[in-house]
């Protein structure tokens, strides 16, 4: 009887692995695998039948490396509380993590590169994460909606923060762009309302639209030489910023780019600008001191 039962789990287990299924290992029991077109890879597909609340992806798989986690893999997994990526995975796809509400605890190996649209949106506890230097851009709305997200360390590996990046991270009360980053997206940082300030670097060429719009404690910002550009919208609603300083590089300045900032009293335009656009500075109530040029 022994052994008849132990052939039994045998075969259970030859077929479990064959449709692509890890069933042993605790961490990642019952996650689904998918085989890569190069035939040397895997890719984390899904939960599958996994119920760990604690997820350590494993750096192999068939004796094979796990290099990636596909788009949705983890998408709405309620129960899901913390996941170790590990240093083989290079990069974490579309939507992967997207509303994982439970989400509290994300470790990121070494060799990530990038960080896929939408892959951490709505994990609306998740405090803190780490990204490796490796990674080289923070997608779409990467971390938009992250609403406990305290802190962030952004490595000198990444040259763009797109779109909607930390859009909604209203907990988030300060961050330093590194001097590699050299756009920052439309809605980068909106509605981050605990953010008090930011450093923007002399790398920075372009602030998209509405980057920090409704970042309603914002208090002061220095726009450096580099920028050419300030979007439309991109400090609108920043109701406690009182201090701007645009950069002399900067050549237009978007329509309602600081409309309803209602604590700034003066602002000094440089030579360089050539358009204001429309509304730039409406409602902003205490605005007594504009100096051109």
């Amino acid at each position: 009887m022994k052994k008849l039962l132990t052939m039994l789990l045998c075969l259970a287990m030859a077929f479990t692995c064959a449709f692509g299924v890890a069933a042993c290992t605790p961490g990642y029991r019952g996650l689904k695998f998918r085989l890569n077109a190069d035939n040397a890879s895997y890719t984390v597909a899904g939960i599958g039948s996994c119920t760990d609340t604690s997820v350590v992806i494993p750096s192999e798989y068939n004796g094979l490396p796990v290099t990636s986690i596909g788009d949705g893999a983890f998408e709405d997994c309620e129960n899901l509380e913390s996941i170790v990526i590990p240093d083989s995975v290079t990069s974490i796809g579309y939507q992967a993590f997207s509303y994982c509400s439970r989400l509290t605890s994300v470790t990121i190996g070494d060799s990530i590169t990038s960080i896929g649209s939408s892959a951490f949106w709505g994990c609306g506890n998740l405090t803190s994460i780490v990204i490796p230097d490796s990674v080289t851009s923070i997608g779409d709305g990467a971390f938009c909606g992250c609403e406990e997200l305290t802190s962030i360390v952004i490595p000198d590996s990444v040259t763009s923060i797109d779109d909607q990046a930390f859009h909604g991270c209203s907990s988030l009360t300060s961050i330093v762009v590194p001097d590699s980053v050299t756009s920052i997206g439309d809605g980068a940082f909106a509605s981050c309302s605990s953010l008090t300030s930011i450093v923007i670097p002399d790398s920075v060429k372009e602030i998209g639209s509405w980057a920090f719009a409704y970042c309603s404690s914002f208090t002061s910002i220095v726009i450096p030489d580099s920028v050419k550009e300030i979007g439309d919208q991109a400090f609108k609603d920043c109701y406690d910023l009182t201090s701007v300083t645009i950069g002399d590089s900067v050549t237009s300045i978007g329509s309602e780019a600081f409309f309803g900032c209602r604590s700034l009293a003066s602002i000094v335009i440089p030579d360089s600008v050539t358009s204001i656009g429309d509304q730039a500075f409406k409602d902003c109530y205490d605005l007594t001191s504009v100096t051109i040029g």
